[in-house]
């Protein structure tokens, strides 16, 4: 899955807030707070990668220019560039920590290039080569839940085979929030529990609502909405079939908030509180979320929050 978090959500507002002043700011390592929002390893390879990026910029070689005018060369190009390239990196940090973990990208690159069937079983000589756990995944959790991909990233046997498999787990009441697969179509099937699904195709249709227990299916054709919750009190597990070795995925919500606070302010309003919505938005984080405190509530009232592992 690779979307923005809310954290670049966050970096947005900030740094747009920051263009409403009479003067750009140009960026120093003071101002590395604006890295705040993300993990320490994170924040320090984005910084990293801004300076590697600014150190390429042609403007930036070291002229006499008169000092009048690189005050305003350092004023005008040099803060814009810098914001952009702020924007830049924070994107790549976040997809890199919203997609599945590459766990072998030469081996994929070469898996690609083969001319033939042949060539590619010749890359996969092992047994072990062929056998994918998914057990071993850090994304096999019922707390909230995950999603585990089977795909071209994490199970190079897939390279060129068009699909992947996924398990679905929901802890009780959790769900995955509403998101898309621009490269393939989902059928999911469920193994346990009881799940609530909806699917909205294109503008215009209808949402389709389904009900899974154990041995049901439903489809979620390419490119169309869908979301689905563990509406019982005990932990559900989905199996998932897509066309495509290299999905793709995109959380709306998330996708929605990392947009510039123009376009979000205008669609809820100019008395909506975009920021605090923004907040309030799980991370991509294993591919599941917790569901409402109402469900949540309701379980634990009865004793039956029930988290069997399968």
């Amino acid at each position: 899955m690779y979307l923005l978090p809310s954290s670049f959500g966050k970096f947005l507002s900030r740094f747009q807030a920051n263009h409403t002043k009479t003067q750009l700011p140009i960026y120093t390592h003071s101002q590395s707070t604006l890295f705040d929002d993300l993990p320490e390893d994170e924040k320090k390879a984005a910084l990293a990668k801004l300076h590697e990026l600014a150190d390429r910029q042609p403007g930036l070689a070291k002229t006499k220019t008169p000092v009048h005018r690189r005050r305003y060369f350092d004023w005008k190009i040099f803060a814009m560039t810098s914001g952009i390239l702020l924007l830049v990196v924070l994107a790549i940090v976040a997809l890199v920590k919203a997609v599945d973990k590459d766990v072998n990208p030469d081996l994929v690159a070469k898996l690609r290039m083969a001319n033939t069937n042949l060539d590619r079983m010749a890359l996969l000589p092992n047994d072990d080569d062929w056998v994918y756990d998914f057990t071993t995944s850090d994304k096999y959790t019922y707390e909230p839940g995950g999603v585990i991909n089977a795909n071209a990233a994490t199970f190079p046997a897939t390279v060129g085979q068009g699909m992947t498999m996924a398990i679905l787990n929901l802890g009780p009441c959790s769900m995955l929030p509403p998101h898309l697969h621009p490269r393939a179509t989902n059928y999911v099937v469920a193994v346990s529990g009881t799940t609530r699904t909806f699917m909205i195709n294109e503008n215009g249709a209808r949402t389709v609502e389904t009900t899974l227990t154990p041995g049901k299916m439903t489809i979620f054709p390419t490119g169309s909405v869908h979301t689905m919750m563990n509406v019982g009190c005990e932990n559900a597990q989905l199996i998932s079939a897509l066309n495509s070795d290299d999905t793709g995925t995109m959380n709306l919500a998330n996708a929605f908030f990392s947009l510039d606070a123009n376009f979000t302010q205008t669609i809820l309003g100019p008395d909506s509180n975009v920021r605090a919505m923004g907040d309030h938005v799980p991370p991509v984080g294993t591919g599941s979320a917790y569901g409402p405190e109402q469900c949540i509530a309701a379980c634990k009232a009865k004793g039956r929050m029930v988290k069997r592992a399968f």
